[in-house]
């Protein structure tokens, strides 16, 4: 088939393109350009980008890989937290199209680009502290745990990203949340087809393959010891664990031969052919960690951890806080800014012990160099004298001399340590422009223009966020959390209530075979790509998935299920189910309680005179998906469940409170000005925010210089905004901030409400 007109040039801004044939967007500024396609903003969906293959590029190739990613896309939700959007992965979310059907690329999410940074950037610390990054032992665990559990995620899908390595990957600074890029990279599964990566590094590249490269199928061993070695690098000052000091001539001198013959230097048994770096801080791990590593770096080890066995491990480590002596991270007593493994030797402390050690010796070396420097001047000046039959021909001193060979020193000691501990890059994005002092003035109008639209993804994040609310037992929490998912009902289409209610038994009633049928569960995934709102068949799917043993795929679909229709009790208990196959019965309860708690509130989505058979009947048919040794646990988990939720329905409403900001968010921040004073400025801004807390619309009064808006605007995006409660209800509210700017610093501080005057007496 001939590709459309404009399949066959390269799109560019201004261009219209479809999505799945239905909805068609503009393509706005291109953000980047590189070998496979074009980046390109989308004015009319600003939470996504357009990506566009390039024209001489096998465009039925890639389409039929977006395709599968489509198809299998890993469950890597977005994180909602103080009402900010953290993209875990750019997956492909819709493919796009011209006019004509001709397939161009695809839509990914927005990744915000100046809020992440790239993981290579704190394997160093100087590099780290130049950069503003986290230097200490927990926030790496983190990131390495972090990072473990989106590979997880990824394999579970049976996605590979073979060119795994710091400086491919990306993590938010506040939150350590990794951010997966360039996903279409990857090798992907495909129905019945694999689409190889075609990029590897060297440096991450397993033992087995540094001979002949990779061959089909091998691509989870591969990822398996690129993840070993990224977290090596993150829990040990950025030493790779081939690197090392060599005890002889045999041992190669580049990374790729090193890992190629398996010299390896920092196993409990130590590798006679090569030593540890000195700054190393392997030996003060815990066993188990160590352990770990010694799996991942044996030569051609088939049991090297996976990413799921590393997530398990990194996060029980991670640790902190909770009962005394729980922690496994403490902060080092002789150095606040250090941390270490509880139980073991502070291994910052013994780097910078090493590093002073070598400093010392350095030192000792080049005084002992100027001491044995006149002597050997000497004997130079006599040697050219002779040479030139003419003493002293060089015209150089003695002191001179000892000038000379000093630099010569120095020299050679920083070119030393500028190779051991590379300088900071400069950074890939630049702050506002600086204004004079004559800078424009004006007022700041700013809305959200993006629609509001609710993803199976957000469900998901307020499932987890409700779910933690009733395990610590905040009430209020869950309240609200409750009201927010609630709010997002969605509207399925009406239809005849009694063929609706028949519908649902049928369904309900016939998906609790032990063993999925393929058929009938495709044509149900095919119809719920045709309608995603369709929560019956959603939570069908989640039941077949789970009466397979499939828990993981199960609680997809009754998010799902949750998102499409978040009044409708019976999903909740799915999800409560599969958390019992988690082994994870007091989740189990909560989650049911829920689904007990919702169908009581909105009795309408749930049959108004059947609603208690329903639910009932929904516990009998999950009862019947499970093996017979869980129906037990099953009832037992069900009767925690409806004694919680009268528990949470008997909880008093919350109570009425004006809007307000998070005292602890207004941070007052410096700005850089270059020189030019910006005069005083005092300004105050309005902010419109919904109930969960996300600004509309931030507006200010008076003008103010263009720069300081800019700062402003950034800030009060990032507060954290408490709406307003009215008889028992989260509103939609407004608050007033005053922002003050002096001395090249602003301040910020709320404005409070206007009191209602008193009404007078008669």
């Amino acid at each position: 088939m001939k590709g459309s007109k404009l399949a066959k040039k390269a799109a560019g801004q201004g261009d219209t393109i479809w999505l799945d044939g239905a909805r068609s967007l503009v393509l706005g500024k291109l953000i980047k350009s590189g070998g496979a396609g074009s980046v390109y903003l989308l004015p009319g969906s600003p939470a996504q980008v357009a990506k566009l293959y390039h024209p001489h590029l096998d465009s039925n190739t890639s389409r039929r890989k977006i395709d599968a990613m489509l198809a299998l896309t890993p469950d890597l939700p977005d994180r909602l937290e103080n009402g900010r959007r953290y993209v875990q992965i750019a997956w492909p979310q819709a493919s796009v199209h011209d006019k004509q059907g001709g397939f161009l690329g695809f839509v990914m999410p927005l990744l915000d680009m100046a809020h992440t940074a790239e993981l290579e950037e704190v394997l160093l610390e100087r590099q780290a502290r130049a950069a503003g990054l986290p230097v200490g032992l927990g926030p790496k665990v983190t990131l390495a745990a972090n990072l473990a559990g989106v590979l997880a995620a990824l394999h579970q899908q049976r996605h590979y990203v073979v060119d795994l390595k710091p400086v491919n990957l990306r993590f938010y600074r506040d939150t350590l949340t990794i951010a997966m890029l360039d996903c279409d990279g990857f090798s992907i599964q495909g129905q019945g087809e694999r689409y190889r990566a075609e990029q590897f590094t060297a440096d991450y590249l397993a033992p087995e393959f540094q001979h002949k490269g990779m061959r089909a199928g091998a691509e989870p061993a591969q990822d398996r010891f690129a993840l070993a070695v990224v977290i090596f690098q993150l829990l040990n000052f950025g030493i790779h664990p081939y690197s090392g000091q060599p005890a002889g001539r045999q041992v190669p001198t580049d990374i790729p031969a090193r890992i190629r013959d398996g010299y390896y230097a920092y196993g409990v048994q130590r590798h006679k052919a090569i030593a540890p770096n000195v700054t190393s801080g392997h030996a003060l791990m815990p066993a188990e960690l160590r352990a770990f590593f010694d799996r991942a770096f044996t030569s051609n080890n088939p049991d090297r951890p996976s990413a799921s066995d590393w997530a398990e491990l990194l996060r029980a480590l991670a640790l902190r806080g909770g009962a005394p002596g729980a922690s496994r991270i403490v902060v080092c007593k002789r150095n606040a800014e250090h941390q270490h493994f509880a139980g073991f030797g502070c291994a910052a402390c013994a780097r910078e012990q090493a590093i002073a050690a070598a400093a010392t010796a350095a030192q000792k070396a080049q005084k002992q160099l100027q001491a044995q420097a006149p002597r050997a001047q000497a004997a130079r000046r006599t040697a050219v004298a002779q040479a030139q039959g003419a003493p002293g021909a060089l015209g150089l001193s003695k002191n001179s001399w000892a000038v000379i060979m000093t630099l010569l020193f120095f020299f050679l000691i920083g070119m030393v340590l500028y190779v051991a501990e590379p300088t900071p890059r400069a950074s890939m994005t630049t702050g506002p422009a600086q204004s004079n002092n004559k800078a424009a003035r004006d007022v700041l109008e700013w809305r959200d223009r993006g629609k509001t639209v609710t993803l199976p993804s957000d469900a998901r994040a307020s499932l987890r966020a409700l779910d933690r609310a009733v395990a610590e037992q905040r009430g209020a929490d869950m309240q609200q959390g409750l009201q927010l998912l609630h709010g997002t009902q969605q509207e399925n289409g009406r239809s005849d209530p009694s063929l609706a209610r028949l519908r649902r038994t049928m369904m309900e009633m016939s998906v609790w075979a032990p063993a999925m049928k393929k058929g009938e569960a495709d044509k149900f995934r095919d119809q719920l790509i045709a309608q995603p709102r369709d929560f019956m068949v959603a939570s069908a799917l989640g039941r077949m998935h789970l009466s397979a043993g499939e828990p993981l795929a199960a609680a997809q679909y009754f998010e799902q299920a949750i998102w499409a229709q978040p009044t409708d009790g019976v999903a909740y208990l799915g999800l409560a189910a599969t958390a019992m196959r988690g082994n994870d019965s007091e989740q189990a309860a909560r989650l049911a309680a829920l689904g007990l708690l919702t169908a009581q509130r909105y009795p309408d989505t749930n049959e108004p005179d059947d609603g208690a058979k329903r639910i009932e009947r929904a516990v009998m048919m999950l009862a019947m998906s499970m093996p017979p040794q869980a129906r037990k646990d099953w009832q037992a988990v069900m009767g925690n469940a409806r004694a919680l939720a009268q528990r949470l329905a008997s909880l008093p409403p919350l109570a009425d409170r004006p809007a307000s900001v998070a005292p602890d968010s207004l941070r007052a921040i410096a700005h850089n000005d270059s020189g030019a004073v910006q005069p005083a400025s005092e300004t105050r801004l309005t902010i419109v925010f919904n109930p969960a807390g996300v600004p509309q619309h931030i507006s200010s009064s008076p003008a103010a210089p263009t720069q300081l808006n800019q700062a402003w605007l950034e800030q009060a995006k990032k507060w954290r905004y408490v709406p307003s409660i009215s008889n028992g209800r989260l509103q939609p509210s407004s608050v007033e901030v005053l922002a003050r700017y002096r001395d090249g610093n602003s301040s910020f501080s709320v404005v409070p409400a206007p009191v209602p005057a008193a009404a007078s007496a008669p």
